[in-house]
């Protein structure tokens, strides 16, 4: 199964969009100080959490899923490699995205299992998933964004 990531709408991941812009020659567009919490999930190591979720009687628990540890974007760009175009932050756009595991680790004993750069570089050996993949730049970010931008300020 190919990895897959969203890279539509105004907040398209950023695996994909950067993966796009490599496969394209362009420089990945970021703000400088990006932290996400990123995670993958490869059948091959462990089902998914939402399996456990369902089998088990704690029915309408909210269990939040990430890595735990929030990686830079830059980090992101030195494994993939390539040039970085910093654009502005958005307003409201958090520093750092930071999944709280805590209770998933406890409830259903789930853990990510593949760090994050085994996860960046499965995703790069896949890298042809994402060559129809919309080609984002700061032009065409600005455009997508700017209703976020006006109603946000």
């Amino acid at each position: 199964m190919a990895t897959r990531v969203r890279t539509t709408g105004a907040y398209g991941a950023v695996f994909g969009v950067f993966l796009r812009q490599k496969l394209a020659a362009k420089p990945f567009t970021s703000w400088a100080m990006a932290r996400r919490s990123a995670i993958s999930f490869m059948p091959a190591t462990s089902p998914p959490p939402f399996c456990s979720a369902a089998e088990n009687e704690r029915t309408g628990r909210i269990w939040n899923l990430g890595a735990g540890n929030p990686q830079t974007v830059n980090r992101l760009v030195e494994l993939i490699g390539g040039q970085v175009t910093y654009i502005p932050r958005r307003p409201g756009e958090p520093n750092a995205t930071w999944a709280d595991i805590s209770r998933i680790t406890s409830e259903l004993d789930w853990r990510p299992l593949v760090s994050f750069e085994d996860g960046v570089s499965r995703m790069m050996a896949e890298i042809e998933v994402w060559k129809d993949a919309p080609l984002w730049d700061s032009e065409s970010i600005a455009k997508a964004t700017k209703v976020w931008f006006d109603y946000v300020r």
